[in-house]
C-alpha cells in the first residue's frame, strides 16, 4: 500500500470513528462537531478517492474551524452543562490519530506539486484544526472535573 492509499485509509477510518464518537458524546455541542469532523473526512476521503482516479481535485476551505468555536465558547460560559459520562482517553487517541495524518498529508505535500500539493496542504491544515479542537473539547471536559479513563483505539 502506497502512501497516498494509506492516506486514503486514514480519512476513512477516522470518518467512521467520529461518527461513533459523535453518538457517544452526550453533549449535543460535542454531537455537532464530531459531526463537523466527520463531514471534513468524508470530503478528504472524497477528495482522495477522485486524485487516485486521475481527477484534479480542488478540496475548499472548511467551516469547521468558525462553527466549533462558536460552540465551544457557548459550553464554556454555560456552568454544569456538561454532563460527560464517556472515556476522555478517546480524545486523546483521537488527536492522536490527528497528528499522524497531519503528518501523512504534509509528507505527501513535500512529494507533490502543483494543485496536488495544495490539497495534501488543506487535508493537513484540517487534520490539524481537527487536532485543536479535540484538544479544546477534551480540557473543556478536564474543567469541569472529569477523570480520565482508558484508552480508545482511534485506528
Amino acid at each position: 500500500m502506497d502512501s497516498r492509499d494509506m492516506a486514503l485509509r486514514k480519512e476513512g477510518d477516522a470518518r467512521g470513528y467520529y461518527e461513533r464518537c459523535g453518538a457517544e458524546a452526550g453533549i449535543a455541542g460535542f454531537t455537532s462537531i464530531f459531526r463537523m469532523f466527520t463531514e471534513d473526512e468524508t470530503r478528504h476521503a472524497d477528495a482522495l478517492r477522485a486524485l487516485q482516479d486521475g481527477a484534479r481535485v480542488e478540496l475548499p476551505a472548511s467551516a469547521t474551524l468558525d462553527g466549533a468555536r462558536r460552540i465551544l465558547r457557548r459550553l464554556a460560559v454555560q456552568e454544569g452543562v456538561l454532563s460527560f459520562t464517556g472515556d476522555l482517553g478517546c480524545y486523546k487517541s483521537a488527536m492522536q490519530f490527528e497528528a499522524v495524518s497531519a503528518r501523512a498529508c504534509g509528507k505527501l505535500a513535500e512529494e507533490a506539486s502543483g494543485w496536488e500539493r495544495e490539497l495534501f496542504l488543506r487535508i493537513a491544515a484540517d487534520d490539524e484544526i481537527h487536532f485543536t479542537l479535540l484538544e479544546e473539547m477534551h480540557e473543556l471536559l478536564q474543567v469541569y472535573g472529569e477523570e480520565p479513563g482508558g484508552m480508545c483505539d482511534a485506528g
